[in-house]
């Protein structure tokens, strides 16, 4: 895989058509007021029609962070109990605990590959390129605090995950235990600002985690091309949960990424601004899709922040629906424009999400009496009620009722408790069933009835 990073020098330009001054209040910190992307993208007038915000995890798997930076250390994530270490094969499915406190994990643990041993620390190595420090910080610098300049998003919990070393070194095998782990630990956001080859565990790992948003880039910063024939990755993934950025010019033109009809998403602009250094220091940013990945990134953390409940589908929607359309990108992405913050937080409170709990049940329409098997699954996380009555040769029957809490989906046999024994037997166990199932979940409750022909 490839990290993208490239750092740019520190220009002045005036904004596009059409992305006007931010009227909401503004971030304080010193270098706050030049932040372009802030402003083209009207961050601080979206954070105050969005009001409150909860906050939102995010990983950022990269070189690791400056844990002691002053716009870094503020805003990591703290693990709220001890967990086992995500595990990539090093320690042959036992691992480590993680304790409580710690704000993630190195996954390789040593300076150069291929060599790799794993610990609690996942620290930007100093003396390195600094890139994760680079990327958390667009996404998630401390607001307000008297230094450098401001993230997109004020509420963002930057989880440490060190999954790569320097030189586009981000081992395959590495990422889909990392993403795992995140998302396990309430991450609603992965951050990807780099590229990988076509990778069979991190796509079955994104959809896996459907209800984490990943954002990711189609190429590095080698200039304006059409990346579609590239097929680049995760961005093809061609999952509900995956936007794909790209970078564009201040000017809203386009830039140092490349564009694509049907597979870039939307596009975001990264010049102008500041950003964390490793070491503690603050360094500015230019055109690099390393930068653009983690802008939008702090878009969905601001609207996860908003509306806990909504799904990564959603927060996706409502930003690439919600775009200011510019003329350069038209039919060179799928949106054809800009990320507008301030536009999609209307976009998620007008209705974009939460979507209503779907249940679905599936069971055979007719089944041997002794057992009922009821397939159910629900369209977000939910606790299953699973319930059969009904009457057969004029014997009542019923179940007991089945609970349990399903990620996915679960199957259930049911045992049928008839009234009177003696006249089960003779009525040869011939009658019809009714399989209640209830469902009950963050996003609201559903109940759905299926008739099933009981046979002898």
């Amino acid at each position: 895989m490839r990290c993208a990073l490239a750092v740019g020098l520190w220009m002045t330009a005036s904004l596009a058509p059409g992305a006007t001054q931010a009227l909401g209040a503004a971030p304080t910190d010193p270098q706050a007021a030049g932040q372009q992307p802030l402003q083209i993208m009207r961050v601080p007038e979206a954070l105050d029609l969005a009001g409150p915000l909860a906050d939102v995890p995010v990983a950022t798997p990269d070189t690791g962070l400056d844990l002691d930076h002053p716009d870094i250390a503020p805003r990591l994530f703290a693990l709220a109990q001890a967990v086992p270490a995500p595990d990539a094969g090093t320690f042959g499915g036992s691992p480590p605990t993680v304790a409580p406190g710690a704000p993630g994990w190195d996954m390789i643990g040593t300076l150069d590959p291929p060599a790799e041993s794993p610990d609690a620390d996942p620290t930007d190595p100093a003396g390195r390129s600094g890139h994760g420090t680079a990327v958390a910080g667009v996404l998630g610098a401390a607001w307000n605090n008297g230094q450098g300049g401001a993230g997109i998003a004020p509420n963002a919990r930057l989880m440490a995950m060190r999954t790569c070393w320097d030189g586009d070194q981000c081992y395959d095998h590495i990422q889909p235990p990392a993403f795992d782990w995140a998302a396990d630990r309430g991450a609603r956001v992965v951050s990807l600002s780099w590229l990988s080859g076509q990778n069979a565990g991190e796509v079955e790992s994104i959809a896996r985690n459907s209800n984490t948003l990943f954002v990711t880039i189609p190429s590095g910063n080698g200039g304006a091309f059409d990346a579609d024939p590239t097929n680049p990755f995760p961005c093809s993934a061609n999952l509900a949960n995956v936007i794909c950025v790209s970078t564009s010019a201040p000017d809203d033109g386009l830039d140092c990424g490349a564009f694509g009809p049907t597979t870039v998403d939307v596009a975001a602009p990264t010049q102008n601004s500041v950003t964390a250094q490793n070491g503690g220091g603050f360094q500015p940013t230019g055109c690099a899709t390393s930068y653009a990945a983690p802008t939008v990134a702090g878009v969905a953390a601001i609207l996860f922040g908003m509306r806990p409940q909504a799904t990564a589908a959603e927060v996706k929607q409502a930003i690439v629906s919600s775009v200011r359309p510019a003329p350069a990108w038209q039919g060179r992405s799928t949106s054809g424009g800009i990320v507008d913050a301030a536009a999609a937080v209307r976009a998620l409170a007008d209705g974009v999400g939460p979507a209503p709990l779907e249940l679905d049940v599936a069971a055979k329409a007719k089944q041997a009496a002794k057992r009922l098997a009821v397939r159910a699954s629900c369209s977000a996380p939910c606790e299953l009620r699973v319930a059969a009555k009904g009457k057969a040769g004029g014997d009542r029957f019923k179940s007991k009722t089945s609970k349990e809490s399903a990620d996915a989906g679960i199957e259930e046999k049911l045992e049928l408790d008839f009234a009177r024994r003696i006249e089960r037997a003779i009525a040869g166990e011939r009658g019809n069933a009714k399989v209640t199932v209830r469902a009950s979940s963050d996003v609201g409750d559903a109940r759905e009835v299926v008739d099933v022909k009981l046979k002898g």
